[in-house]
């Protein structure tokens, strides 16, 4: 078993949680810089036309697969070396690649380095992993609902800051100052974080495998990698096709692109605002119960974009979307952290990453065929009637489990 202890003595988790928030917020930060000009920085490295297309879907697209891959594999080993190791390697790993694909000369330079950034990630469920792991069991939809919120604020004010610095400062400079921000994060969380572990020899026979039949043993869990990546599905299956939506609505069509732009963050800020919330109402008065309102709330928002008339409108129901969104997150964090014993909590929130990834990779796929096939505002309902057979299997599948603790001990 992962033995860990910190030094400090008044409730040392707050001070680790603290400290961790800003650091995903400044991972998080440096990551978005760069996703509103990619495309455009294709066009400098020689990639012109229809090409520009292609190329942006595959580079988007070739992080999040490589993040799904790797990040059980990741967990696992935080499991054994610790999640400071982790988190280290993460922050420090995506800080050199970040920094050579300032440097690159072609869009498949690009590509390998952008499917090595997928591998080096992992410093966010390494975070959760950890502070799942010293946080008091009846606090951590809360204190991981907090953390959650670093991650989005940094999501929601990337993407505008890297817009405004690329008209400054150019293209390039935007991956040298992510680099930067990376680095930062990883030496606060060396110097600053005290974890201390009792290194476990690998068993023999472990193995990835090995690891999803552990998981496996606890159904909840699996439930909640569902929801979790349904929820991210569900958020991406409009990226593709949003810009048209608001076109169809009679947007402005010079003021299109920041509308798209408002329309999106409408959904980080009200996630950002009720996350901290959620994770004290999971805590309280039960995961399951929330999990199900969120999910039956965000099946209708999704269901009332696809009768919007007005970008106002759109605007609206994308803010309440994300008041149920945000609760989501928490709510599946929080009940994984306490039915999921200490030692496996690296592996399982390795593997809620990919859950994560996949569907961040699966939904502006599945967004695109779908508004191609039927048209822009089907995407709409058609995701709200999965989120739906999501209230379904949580209220069927999902259950109050005690820990993982409480059970053995009573047999």
């Amino acid at each position: 078993m992962l033995i860990m202890t910190r030094s400090s003595s008044t409730e040392p988790w707050k001070r680790d949680l603290y400290i961790l928030w800003v650091c995903s917020f400044v991972l998080q930060l440096g990551f978005s810089l760069i996703m509103p000009f990619l495309s455009l920085y294709l066009e400098d490295l020689n990639v012109h036309g229809s090409a520009v297309e292609l190329w942006s879907g595959v580079i988007f697209s070739a992080n999040f697969v490589m993040m799904a891959i790797f990040a059980p594999i990741w967990g696992s080993l935080s499991d054994r070396v610790g999640r400071k190791p982790m988190m280290l390697r993460s922050a420090f790993g995506m800080g050199l690649v970040v920094w050579l694909m300032g440097l690159v000369q072609s869009a498949p330079q690009l590509l390998a380095l952008r499917l090595l950034q997928g591998v080096a990630s992992g410093f966010i469920p390494a975070a959760m992993a950890y502070v799942a792991g010293i946080v008091p069991r009846e606090r951590s939809g809360q204190a991981l609902g907090i953390l959650g919120t670093g991650a989005t604020a940094g999501m929601i004010l990337g993407p505008l800051a890297g817009g405004v610095l690329s008209r400054w400062v150019g293209y390039r400079p935007i991956f040298f100052i992510t680099s930067i921000t990376c680095i930062i994060a990883g030496v606060v969380t060396m110097l600053t974080i005290r974890e201390k572990v009792t290194p476990v020899a690998r068993k023999s026979g472990d193995s990835l495998v090995r690891d999803f039949r552990l998981v496996a043993q606890y159904p909840i869990i699996l439930a909640m990698l569902f929801v979790l990546f349904m929820n991210t599905f569900s958020m991406l299956t409009a990226e593709p096709i949003l810009a048209r939506f608001l076109q169809t609505l009679n947007a402005p069509a010079a003021w299109v692109s920041f509308l798209t732009g408002v329309v999106f963050s409408m959904t980080g800020v009200s996630n950002l605002l009720v996350a901290p919330i959620s994770g004290r109402l999971s805590d309280r008065f039960g995961s399951k119960r929330l999990l199900v309102v969120c999910l039956a709330g965000a099946s209708v928002m999704y269901v009332a974009q696809g009768f919007a008339t007005a970008t106002w409108q759109m605007i609206a129901l994308r803010f309440v979307l994300g008041i149920f969104t945000g609760g989501l997150m928490p709510a599946a964090s929080g009940l994984i952290a306490r039915t999921a014993p200490r030692e496996l909590q690296g592996r399982i929130f390795g593997m809620t990453n990919s859950a994560i990834s996949l569907g961040n990779t699966v939904g502006p796929l599945v967004g695109g065929v779908l508004a191609a096939q039927f048209g822009v505002r089907a995407v709409f309902p058609v995701t709200g009637a999965l989120l739906l057979l999501d209230v379904i299997w949580v209220s069927m599948k999902v259950h109050e489990a005690r820990s993982a603790e409480e059970m053995a001990a009573n047999g």
